[in-house]
């Protein structure tokens, strides 16, 4: 599943751009259909526990903190609470849409359950899951989504005061009101966690830097598959903190079942359930010191794409670390008390679930993009709106 948004290029050269033209917010469709589950909860009891849980060892970070106390904004496409595990774990939803509560697409609901989705349900759980999803929802459909709806859903989450910001969402454009909201959450010290974004090697993506995972300060993260390897769909031009798992993802979905997702949409809240965890144990480091701690706990960096390597929740929360970096944080004795372009879906009746998030991508060796593409792909367009990818769809996936 794939959705756009539209990212006005106003701003590459501020002194001749136009100030973009206010668009009307898009009207909740007449068909809310959002993307459907394939599995119940009956079929992933008898399942064992998802693959990136284990090869994280989430469960042993939560011996240190478990979110509780944590807000995290999911600015994407709102998130249905229809899944016992996500039953009051969702905050009312805040739409600057003006569409409705709903999520008709499903998307920011299969990201808020990687984040926050209860234990003891299924043996898939949220990396933080006594944390609270805040919805903030900006998109009310798959595509022409203007990217400012992004920006003032970033606003929204400032003002009711969220911990963590996850954006799953990727532009070719730097929209200056996009800029400006990552920028604001950073200095009300909300750390800000995006997708590195997605790549279609069937429809000739080229990697190019995406944003607002390309902005300074944020958290952004690439995706790995369950061998460890990046994944051919994430995104290299985009500066990546960290790397996670974004392969064979189970997650709930929006209509209180479970699917299977790829993609660097995926990996983004995983690393944002991580700072969740941070928030609750370090809850006096900034986000710059976050960020440093997330690269200083990583387990090695895996070359082109995989910043300073996957990320690490037990020692992102246990590590005692030296000053020689700008996280600052307190000895592990002072912690607190534990406290979107369609993809090729995949048959159901296969044996093996599968799952499709973030589009198949091109190889890594392709990054060929143009240092100044930007600029050029405005001019060419004569500043009209461009695309922005939120999340693709990879082509198969298995549960285990």
């Amino acid at each position: 599943m794939r959705w756009t948004a539209i990212a006005v290029l106003a701003g590459c050269v501020a002194p001749l751009a136009v100030p973009p033209t206010a668009q009307a917010a898009p009207r909740a469709p007449a068909n809310c259909s959002p993307e459907q589950g394939a599995y119940g909860k009956a079929q992933l009891q008898q399942e064992p526990a998802p693959w990136w849980l284990e090869t994280l060892n989430v469960k042993a970070a939560h011996d240190k903190a478990t979110g509780r106390g944590i807000v995290v904004a999911v600015v994407d496409s709102g998130v249905s609470a229809a899944n016992p595990q996500l039953a009051g774990q969702v905050l009312p939803t805040v739409d600057v849409s003006r569409s409705g509560q709903a999520d008709c697409v499903g998307h920011g609901t299969e990201v808020a359950a990687l984040i926050a989705a209860k234990r003891g349900v299924t043996p898939f759980y949220g990396v933080a899951p006594d944390a609270k999803i805040l919805p903030i929802k900006f998109a009310a459909q798959s595509s022409g989504v203007d990217s400012g709806l992004a920006a003032k859903g970033i606003e929204a989450a400032i003002a009711k005061h969220a911990d963590v910001i996850n954006i799953s969402t990727q532009s070719i454009s730097d929209d200056p009101r996009l800029r400006a909201a990552v920028k604001q959450a950073l200095a009300r010290n909300i750390p800000v966690v995006a997708a590195a974004g997605n790549l279609d090697r069937e429809k000739g993506d080229v990697p190019e830097l995406m944003y607002p995972g390309g902005y300074p300060g944020v958290i952004t993260v690439g995706a790995v598959d369950r061998t460890g390897s990046i994944t051919t769909f994430s995104n290299p031009k985009t500066p990546v903190t960290v790397i996670a798992p974004g392969k064979d993802i189970i997650t709930a979905s929006a209509d209180g079942r479970y699917i299977a997702k790829d993609g660097t949409s995926f990996a983004a809240p995983i690393v944002a359930g991580v700072v969740a965890l941070i928030r609750q144990a370090y809850p006096d480091l900034t986000p710059a010191q976050i960020k440093d701690r997330l690269e200083r706990t990583a387990d090695g960096g895996k070359g082109a794409g995989s910043g300073a390597g996957m990320v690490n929740p037990g020692e992102a929360v246990t590590a005692v670390l030296s000053s020689g970096g700008p996280s600052g944080a307190p000895a592990a004795g002072a912690l607190a008390p534990v406290e979107m372009v369609p993809a090729k879906h995949v048959d159901p009746r296969q044996r093996n679930i599968a799952f499709a998030v973030a589009g198949g991508g091109i190889g890594l060796a392709a990054v060929v993009a143009a240092v100044g593409a930007v600029l050029p792909l405005g001019r060419r367009r004569g500043w009209r709106p461009g695309r922005v990818v939120v999340a693709e769809e990879p082509r198969t996936a298995r549960y285990r």
